[in-house]
């Protein structure tokens, strides 16, 4: 079987990996990255240890998430006079750090700075505050809802629109 009907038939595969992990950035980027690890399915591909379906489906995958972990273990994104180690939370490239403070309360600045910024984890703010790590879990989202809604241009984070 030709590349050609490979690429016809695991295309959708591609496309729904891409829905499944949640890219909405880069997209022809993670197209291309998903056809790469088909190629390299189809080149390395045994007969004797499986299906070539199950095969192609995990090295898209691993591929593509690979590609996620890199992007978002290293990107720094400015903050006045300093820089903050951006993770899952894609939005908050975009937020003026002070103006956005003033709708956060006290615990969620904690989370934000010591979390975001300093880079400390769950369990270490948990620790120094003398919480639980659900505790501090209930401050992220609360905090991440909030800076949504800022960054988003709503009224304000208190608005029930």
């Amino acid at each position: 079987m030709s590349f050609e009907t490979i690429v016809d038939q695991y295309r959708p595969l591609i496309s729904y990996m891409i829905r499944k992990l949640h890219i909405r950035r880069h997209v022809d980027d993670y197209v291309q990255i998903g056809l790469i690890a088909l190629w390299e399915a189809y080149e390395r591909y045994d007969e004797t240890k499986g299906s070539f379906c199950s095969f192609a489906f995990k090295m898209i995958r691993w591929r593509m998430v690979s590609q996620l972990r890199q992007e978002t273990t290293n990107v720094h994104v400015p903050l006045p006079n300093s820089y903050v180690l951006k993770e899952d939370v894609d939005f908050l490239a975009d937020i003026v750090w002070e103006d956005a403070m003033q709708y956060l309360t006290p615990r969620e600045r904690i989370w934000l700075i010591r979390h975001v910024i300093e880079g400390k984890t769950l369990k270490q703010i948990a620790a120094e505050e003398g919480v639980t790590v659900s505790a501090v879990k209930q401050w992220r989202m609360s905090a991440v809802k909030k800076l949504k809604r800022y960054v988003n241009c709503e009224v304000g984070p208190y608005s029930s629109t």
